[in-house]
């Protein structure tokens, strides 16, 4: 366990290098993020999403979204904003835009993180956000949606379908996902070549934020593949709930240049410290 903190803690110094510009508040975060290419491009990418399906999220498969905005929630959906805030942080500095979320094993919350962080995004003006299921073998995150039927990553993927045909737009405004479809051959076989490259590409050109839901980093090798064509990696780490050699060679499998940081997950709401992004426990 003291290692893995040891290398949380140098991604936690390495995104305060990152992050650190006193003249930078949340206000010019916002506004230069705002500044999206030219008004005909914008124009371009809403006509090309404005025939998306359009899917509810929220349903008896997502009982603890943001979105029921209930007493139990609200500690969640600060700790949500103060994630989604230093990540802008990270985008206005360095431009990046695909974001890998992650966790070491099942079950640490890394799929609700994912919705809920796109759920805090889209609430802002000007921040259209896409959310990708990229666990093609739980699709867990699809069956946040009342209609999670193909086509979706797996069918875009394989080239039965384009993007365009595959997002589907969300009862969120700014918000839009794309399902992971249904699976015709080995899930590592689709992010191989090319086409998962080009897709982020794409998708980068529509979007302001990209967030994709991956499988767990052990033992698969789906992680590797698809967080190399992502700017970026978010590690979930649910409290009380890894052991330490499963942590060690999660933190040794992890590119600590992609690294922007660590969520803290399922902690104490009335500890000190119920939420944490980057530093591990203080």
């Amino acid at each position: 366990m003291s290692k893995f903190f040891n290398e949380t803690q140098k991604a936690s110094q390495w995104a305060q290098q990152k992050l650190a510009n006193p003249e930078m508040d949340v206000r010019q975060v916002l506004e230069s993020l705002k500044q999206g290419p030219a008004s005909s491009e914008s124009q371009s990418a809403d006509a090309s999403l404005s025939q998306c399906r359009q899917v509810h999220v929220g349903n008896g498969n997502a009982p603890r979204l943001v979105l029921q905005q209930d007493d139990s929630s609200k500690a969640a959906l600060e700790a949500y904003r103060g994630l989604r805030t230093r990540l802008m942080r990270a985008q206005a500095k360095t431009g990046l835009k695909s974001i890998a979320i992650t966790s070491s094993l099942p079950g640490e919350g890394k799929t609700l993180t994912t919705m809920n962080l796109g759920l805090c995004y889209a609430q802002l003006p000007q921040q259209r956000v896409l959310i990708i299921d990229a666990d093609l073998r739980t699709c867990g995150l699809s069956s946040m949606l009342d209609h999670s039927s193909t086509p979706g990553l797996a069918e875009v993927l394989a080239g039965g379908v384009t993007p365009d045909e595959a997002i589907v737009a969300t009862n969120q405004k700014n918000l839009f996902v794309l399902p992971a479809g249904t699976v015709a051959s080995s899930p590592p076989e689709l992010f191989t070549g090319t086409h998962w490259q080009e897709f982020l590409n794409r998708c980068g050109e529509l979007f302001k934020v990209i967030l994709i839901d991956t499988p767990p980093l052990l033992p698969l090798a789906d992680f590797e593949l698809i967080s190399a064509a992502c700017d970026g990696v978010v590690m979930v780490v649910r409290a009380r709930h890894g052991r330490r050699e499963i942590l060690q060679k999660t933190a040794n499998a992890l590119d600590t240049k992609k690294l922007l940081g660590v969520v803290f997950n399922a902690t104490d709401v009335d500890g000190k410290n119920y939420y944490g992004y980057g530093y591990g426990p203080k």
